[in-house]
Order: structure tokens, then sequence, then C-alpha cells
């Protein structure tokens, strides 16, 4: 099971992401909007089961009928990212995919960016172009060969047990909030990420294929 979450930023169009979304939905899936990434899924075409924030982007009228509301005072701790991420991790999905992270606010966009550095389950922001990773454990890259592959420690030092696939090589080395991994490039058509403690930002520039975790 997956969970597909909309925010409501505007770097890519509606048919790539619905695109995206008919091609890795299953039967099960989630999809979850934090507040105004409800007006994005429906740009898609796509119904959401969730909408979770403070509302202050929707009228209650806008939201179809059958759609589960977890709404949250304006005046509160959390951006609605973060509280509709805490609604998917719950889940305990395969995977999170996140459309609409980027092409707004910047202070709300490099702070969707950080969180990746938390999130314990599988989360990729999907734009057009653009995949951007958190990784804590292992990530297998297939498919982007010649590609651009930034590895940024934003949260703090990370012990890189190994890179496999890369033109740089990197192994028992620790990563600090830096330049030293940026600007990488795919070798390989498998490619892995292997880290010993913390967490990355693998930031994929692409021309297709897929990337996953082991």
């Amino acid at each position: 099971m997956n969970v597909f979450i909309f925010l409501n930023g505007s770097k890519s169009s509606p048919p790539f992401y619905r695109e995206h979304f008919e091609t890795y939905r299953n039967a099960r899936d989630t999809v979850v909007c934090a507040d105004g990434g409800y007006k994005l899924a429906q740009q898609c075409g796509i119904k959401p089961d969730i909408v979770v924030g403070d509302l202050d982007s929707l009228r209650d009228d806008e939201i179809e009928k059958g759609v589960e509301v977890r709404a949250y005072p304006r005046n509160k701790d959390y951006s609605d990212f973060e509280l509709a991420m805490r609604s998917a991790e719950e889940m305990a999905p395969a995977w999170i995919y996140v459309y609409g992270a980027l092409g707004g606010r910047k202070d709300h966009e490099l702070t969707n960016i950080l969180l990746l550095s938390s999130v314990k389950q599988s989360t990729v922001f999907i734009e057009e172009g653009l995949e951007i990773y958190g990784v804590h454990e292992e990530l297998l890259i297939l498919d982007r060969k010649n590609c651009i592959c930034s590895l940024l420690a934003l949260g703090g030092p990370c012990h890189v047990k190994e890179i496999r696939g890369f033109a740089f090589a990197l192994k028992d080395e620790v990563l600090y909030p830096s330049s030293r991994g940026l600007s990488n490039i795919v070798t390989k058509d498998e490619a892995v990420i292997s880290l010993i403690h913390g967490s990355l930002i693998a930031v994929v520039n692409r021309e297709g294929g897929e990337v996953r975790s082991l």
C-alpha cells in the first residue's frame, strides 16, 4: 500500500502528476491532501480520501462528500504538510509519493525538503525532471545512468557506508551539511546508497527510469 500526498505547489503540471499517479497507484492506496493540495488533486481529476490541515485555503462546500476531514486550528505548531506526513506514516505504507511540494513559497519549500531528513518511511517528492528522496538506510537507483545525483546531509552529520554506481565514490565517510556530495553522476543502471547512521537527501535530475528503496 502506498500513500499519495498532494500539496499546493505549482512546479509541475496536473497532467504530469496524474500520469505518475496512474502509473504507481494500487487498489488499496490512500490519497491525502494537505489543505490547498485538495485543489491540485481536483485539477488532476483525483478524489482524495483525507484532507488534513487548518483549511485556510478551502471552504467546507469545496470538499466532496465522503472525504475525511482532519481539521486543525490555524494557530498550530506544525505545517499542513507535516500533519499530512504524520497521517501517512501512521498507515505504514511502502512508499509515500508527494506532489506539489516545490514551487510555492520558498520558506515552505525549504521546510518541506528538510522534513525528508526526519521521515522514516520511504518518501519521494515527484516533479517533472526531478525526484527528491529521503535516504535513511539504503536506496536503490535504477535506470538513471548519466543523471546528476546530489547527496545532501541536511539533517546533520551522516555516516555513509558506501555508494556504488557513481562517478565519485564514497566509502566509510561522514558527510556534513556542506557541498561535499553535490553533483555526483550515476554511472550504472543500478546504483546504491548505503548508510550506517543519519540521513541524506538524494536529489536526482532524471530523464526516465525508476528509483526505489531496497
